[in-house]
This record gives structure tokens, C-alpha cells and sequence, in this order.
């Protein structure tokens, strides 16, 4: 499957290395919505389905790494390009460190069993993941709309439109930082209950679904100082 995807992106590459862009985007967005079900049915204490669905992200963030190679060695080469060699780079870097964390996160939630998270924190995990999913697909939104701004050779009209969503994902990302410090303090306060590994494992989950949502606001604010060099 890998190799798949890196003839993929060298054939795509060759008329639009914004639709490569796109494509490794799918890739990193596959594997934020895989953990998302895997922390569904790590809660549920169906570790064995948890299980199958790491391995799944694993593969992802696998096919992902492999198309970011390809981009790097072929970008240099590109004599095509209208963008900054660098900043795509940069952006690449950016976009692909989303499903590093979300790697991270699903290694994570196997360490430890969820027999003993008080239903109150499971509550505030789900939701806490569900609003970092509102920033994937705001993010996701993004990437779709760059193939209309490629399409119209980069029209100031088009880059507009799509620098204009990119402050809901930024606002987005803020209310999951300010949920983030809610969650944390509802695990600190059963401390006394689940012990202090409990609290350390699940403040540590706590980051990484906190953390996709930064390194989405990360990346899409790359992509905008990119796009808005083209104006």
C-alpha cells in the first residue's frame, strides 16, 4: 500500500504539487478520524478493536511518512512550481506532524487499561476529541479548496475566500486549549481516587487530542502566509 501511494504522488506531482499537498492530507486526516473510533472503544473497554484500529493509524502515519518523502525529493526538482520551495516544505512538515500525534496519542491509550477512568473524564475525553475533530474538518475544508485556488492560478479572489476560513479553525483551536485546562482539572480532582499513574496516563492523553487541534492552527497558518505572498 505504501508504494502505491509514492507512485501516486510523483504522477500527481508532475501537474500539481498542491493536489500531492492534498492527497497526503487525506493520509493525515484518515488517521485523526481512526482516533477518534479508537478512543470511542478504548473507553468502551473494547481493547481489542482499540488494538486493531493503532495498528490501522500506524499504517497511516506509515503511508503519510512515505508521501513526504517522495514530496521532498521531488519539490527540489520541480520546475513547475508557482510557490515558495521552502514554505511548502515547511507546510509539509507542518500538515504531516498531525498524524505523528495522532499516532502518538494511539500508542498511548494502549498502555493502560480504561477499567478504572471515572465516566465523568470518559465524558470530557469524548468531548474534547469531538472538538478537535471540528478544527480536521475545518481543516479539511481548507485543503479541498485549494485545488479551485490552483485552478484559477492562484486569483487573489479565490485565496481570499479560502484565508477567510482559516480564523474558525485558529478560534476553534483556542476553545479546545481553554477545554483542555477543564479536563485536566476534572482529572487532578480524582487523584486520590484512580492514583497518580491514572493521572499522569490520562493528562498525557489529554495533550495529544489537545495537541491535534495545534498542529491543525499550526499548518493552516503556514498554508495562509503561503497564499497570501501570491496577492
Amino acid at each position: 500500500m505504501p508504494h502505491r501511494y509514492m507512485r501516486s504522488i510523483l504522477n500527481i506531482f508532475v501537474d500539481s504539487p498542491m493536489d500531492a499537498l492534498e492527497d497526503h492530507s487525506k493520509k493525515v486526516i484518515e488517521s485523526v478520524d481512526k482516533l477518534s473510533e479508537m478512543l470511542d472503544f478504548y473507553l468502551e473497554g473494547s481493547c481489542g478493536k482499540a488494538d486493531e484500529l493503532c495498528q490501522v493509524i500506524d499504517d497511516l502515519e506509515h503511508d503519510a511518512d512515505k508521501m513526504k518523502q517522495q514530496f521532498q525529493v521531488v519539490l527540489p526538482n520541480s520546475v513547475v512550481i508557482q510557490l515558495d520551495t521552502n514554505d511548502l516544505l515547511s507546510f509539509l512538515k507542518a500538515q504531516d506532524g498531525i498524524a505523528n500525534i495522532a499516532q502518538n496519542g494511539a500508542h498511548w491509550m494502549t498502555l493502560r487499561s480504561s477499567d478504572d477512568i471515572p465516566e465523568e473524564i470518559k465524558n470530557e475525553l469524548r468531548d474534547l476529541m469531538k472538538m478537535s475533530l471540528k478544527c480536521i474538518r475545518g481543516y479539511e475544508k481548507v485543503m479541498k479548496s485549494l485545488e479551485r485556488v490552483e485552478a484559477t492560478s492562484y486569483s487573489k479572489f479565490e485565496i481570499q475566500k479560502l484565508v477567510e476560513q482559516i480564523p474558525e479553525i485558529e478560534k476553534q483551536e483556542y476553545e479546545v486549549d481553554v477545554f483542555e485546562i477543564k479536563v485536566l482539572k476534572t482529572i487532578f480532582s480524582y487523584e486520590n481516587e484512580i492514583g497518580g499513574a491514572a493521572v499522569y496516563h490520562l493528562a498525557r492523553l489529554v495533550d495529544n487530542i489537545g495537541d491535534i487541534a495545534d498542529q491543525t492552527a499550526r499548518s493552516v497558518d503556514i498554508m495562509r502566509k503561503i497564499l497570501i505572498k501570491k496577492t
